[in-house]
Order: structure tokens, then C-alpha cells, then sequence
């Protein structure tokens, strides 16, 4: 992974927010942005792309769902990184009670990007989380492809994947000069992981170091992904239906994302290819973006 270090807002160059060093944590570390209430809280400032330059630090921001935030990371999101810009890519009966508090001035846009599903063989209740269901949300889950990567495929070829995600890319272009924006899902792995493949990979860093990004995730959420499991041990679930749980709640495979890399290669050449043609995404805006969102070391 091509990373720099960089001193975040607000904190020093590698240091956790408690200011300690960790051995071993060095990734995590680099792209945290500190906060306490939300899990898989972090930016891409400090990737280096194929011709040398550097995402810059503090404008592109990638999280789990936001109802958790503490006050004081609500307020270093809006004074600190000025976030303009909030895209929730989370389903309706996902946000129903867990909505995102407002952050400052920003503006808040939800973009269901999941393919569509077959309600007939899909209890959609399934995605309420106020009251989760295990058993119901694995079994949903692994209908949708969510659990061996399926889900990616059918995000990325479906309309409101297509959608949604030229949307996302519109929302970068009309970004503020010096505001941050900040995308999420539920865990910030899935729907938020493929935002961030698509938008490195326009950016034109390299292919590993966005499946290094997107594999960040398991670092980020160990410790909830550690607790769901002694819960589910505790409750006398067998080791199977544990491993498609933390799958399905906190951690990713990836394998996920190397079967979506390869299916846009062999469909569109590349990431750039399904953009233009699938996303309508120019030359020109591929520019701009780059214009906006990176700069020389």
C-alpha cells in the first residue's frame, strides 16, 4: 500500500486519539479520523496515484452509519474536516430509527444503490436493525449474494447501483472548495467499499492499494466483529452460522472485491471503462476530479 504519514486535524502524525502508538496498527493509525461513536471511521488523503500524485488529506471520508456519533465527533466533522456533503447509501428499513444526526451545514443525501430484490423470497423486515434478527438478516443476506460477493456484481449492473453511484461521483464534482465529503452504509464495508473502489480507481491509484483500502474495514472492525462473535457463541450458534454473521454485520473477504475487479476487466477493460460506459462519466469530469482531490507531494 503507497500511503504517506500525515499529521490528521487535530491530532499528530500517527498517533491514535489517545495519542499513544501501537505496534502493528500503523494502517489504521494513517487514515483514522478520530472519532468515537462511529466504527470505520476514515480518509483516503495520502494515497499516491499511478503518476505520482497524492489524494489530499482531510476531504474524502468513509464510515459506518452515523446515529451513534458522539457530540464531539459530530463537532470535529463539522469545524474540523467542514464536512458539506453526507451520502447515506443505506436501504430505508436500515436508516428507520438510526438516522444520521445533522453535522453543521451539510447536506444529506441517501442513495439506495442495492440492486432490486425479490420481496417474495426476501422478508425486507429483516434489514430493520433496531431489533435485529440474526437468523433472519443472515438468511437475507446470503439470498442477496451478500455473503460470497454476488451482491457487488448486481450493485454495480443494477440500476439503482448505476444511479446511485453517478449521483455519488456528481455530489464530488459539486463539492465546496475546502468541504469534506463523507459517504456511509450500515458498516461501511460493503456499499461504502465499492463507492471507494470506484472513486480511487478514477482517481487513478492503484488496484492493490484500493483492495489494501478496501481490506482496512477488518482492521477497523475487529473488536465489534470479536463481541458478535462471543455472542453468538454464548447463544449456542455453531461456528458456520458465527462465520456468515460477522460477514454479514463487520467484516469482508477479499475475495469480494478481487471477482468485481475481474468482472468489471473483463466487461468494460477496467474500473475507467465501467465508469464511462455504464456511468456516463466523462474524460473531462475524471479530471476535474482529479483536479479537486489530489495534488503534487
Amino acid at each position: 500500500m503507497k500511503v504517506l504519514f500525515f499529521k490528521p486535524a487535530g491530532g499528530a502524525a500517527g498517533a491514535s486519539s489517545d495519542g499513544k502508538y501501537a505496534c502493528g496498527m500503523v494502517r489504521k493509525m494513517i487514515h483514522s479520523i478520530g472519532l468515537e461513536g462511529v466504527q470505520n471511521a476514515r480518509e483516503l488523503g495520502g494515497y499516491i496515484t499511478s503518476d505520482g500524485l497524492m489524494v489530499k488529506h482531510g476531504l474524502l471520508l468513509r464510515t459506518a452509519k452515523l446515529c451513534d456519533a458522539a457530540p464531539e465527533d459530530i463537532d470535529k466533522l463539522a469545524n474540523i474536516y467542514h464536512v458539506g456533503s453526507i451520502v447515506d447509501f443505506r436501504m430505508e428499513p436500515e436508516i428507520e430509527g438510526l438516522e444520521d444526526p445533522e453535522v453543521g451545514i451539510a447536506d444529506y443525501f441517501n442513495l439506495d444503490v442495492m440492486m432490486p430484490l425479490d420481496i417474495s423470497e426476501i422478508d425486507m423486515s429483516a434489514f430493520d436493525l433496531k431489533e435485529p434478527d440474526m437468523a433472519a438478516i443472515v438468511d437475507a443476506c446470503e439470498k442477496i449474494g451478500m455473503l460470497d460477493g454476488r451482491m457487488y456484481i448486481g450493485i454495480l449492473e443494477g440500476e439503482p447501483g448505476i444511479r446511485g453511484y453517478r449521483e455519488f461521483f456528481d455530489i464530488l464534482l459539486r463539492a465546496r472548495p475546502g468541504e469534506a465529503v463523507l459517504w456511509h452504509c450500515t458498516a461501511g464495508k460493503d456499499r461504502t467499499g465499492l463507492a471507494t473502489m470506484l472513486l480511487l480507481s478514477a482517481l487513478g491509484v492503484d488496484e492493490q492499494t484500493v483492495v489494501d483500502d478496501y481490506l482496512l474495514t477488518n482492521d477497523y472492525n475487529r473488536k465489534p466483529a470479536d463481541l458478535t462473535t462471543q455472542m453468538l457463541r454464548a447463544q449456542g450458534y455453531d461456528d458456520e452460522f458465527i462465520s456468515k454473521a460477522v460477514i454479514a454485520f463487520q467484516l469482508i473477504d477479499e475475495i469480494f472485491i478481487r471477482r468485481t475487479l475481474t468482472h468489471l476487466k473483463e466487461n468494460y477493460g477496467s474500473v475507467i471503462g465501467y465508469l464511462t460506459e455504464k456511468l456516463d462519466f466523462t474524460d473531462s469530469e475524471i479530471d476535474e476530479l482529479k483536479e479537486r482531490y489530489l495534488e503534487r507531494i
